[in-house]
């Protein structure tokens, strides 16, 4: 498997109430986290527990909409997800308003599109054209097409500003990616 240049970057973040005071993960001690079973996400929030001993009590939903609802409802403080995620089930709520994203990135995953290891010449092409659609910024009005404006099948906004991860490896797009 070989794989283009990176086409966004994403990472484990917390989704929160709006009036929630927490803003990062140390600030959960002796607080409700969930996360969904099974996943990275799940994983960092329970090595970050045993082995930084952050003081939080790690709950675990079956599914992504259960953990959001966890939170609204007051059962958890924080759910821990994909930011890229996070933001997609806050704008899909009845009340998105009413959440937030915060938080350091707790893991770092950069998403590229998976190309057979053998066809060099394809990912030369594709690793070209995404290239430049990031080095002639064209790459922001995609990204704020699909990121910040209403999008179908809602006509919601994700409203998910650029990270500063992204921001930067837009700086010197490869797909030499050091996380």
């Amino acid at each position: 498997m070989a794989f283009t240049i990176p086409h966004f970057i994403t990472g484990t973040r917390l989704l929160m109430k709006a009036s929630s005071k927490v803003t990062r993960m140390e600030d959960l001690a002796g607080k409700k986290l969930v996360s969904t079973r099974g996943t990275t996400a799940y994983k960092v929030a329970e090595k970050a527990a045993r082995e930084r001993l952050m003081g939080f009590t790690l709950l675990e939903a079956p599914d992504h909409a259960r953990a959001v609802e966890m939170v609204e409802k007051g059962e958890a403080d924080a759910f821990a997800m994909d930011d890229v995620l996070l933001y997609s089930l806050a704008a899909s709520r009845p009340n998105p308003k009413a959440l937030k994203v915060e938080g350091r990135f707790l893991t770092t995953e950069a998403l590229a599109i998976a190309l057979p290891k053998q066809d060099a010449a394809f990912k030369k092409v594709v690793d070209e054209e995404m290239r430049r659609l990031i080095t002639s910024r064209e790459i922001l009005a995609i990204y704020d097409k699909w990121f910040m404006q209403p999008i179908p099948p809602q006509g919601r906004a994700l409203n998910l500003p650029v990270s500063y991860l992204l921001r930067d490896f837009w700086k010197y797009p490869t797909d030499q990616v050091p996380f």
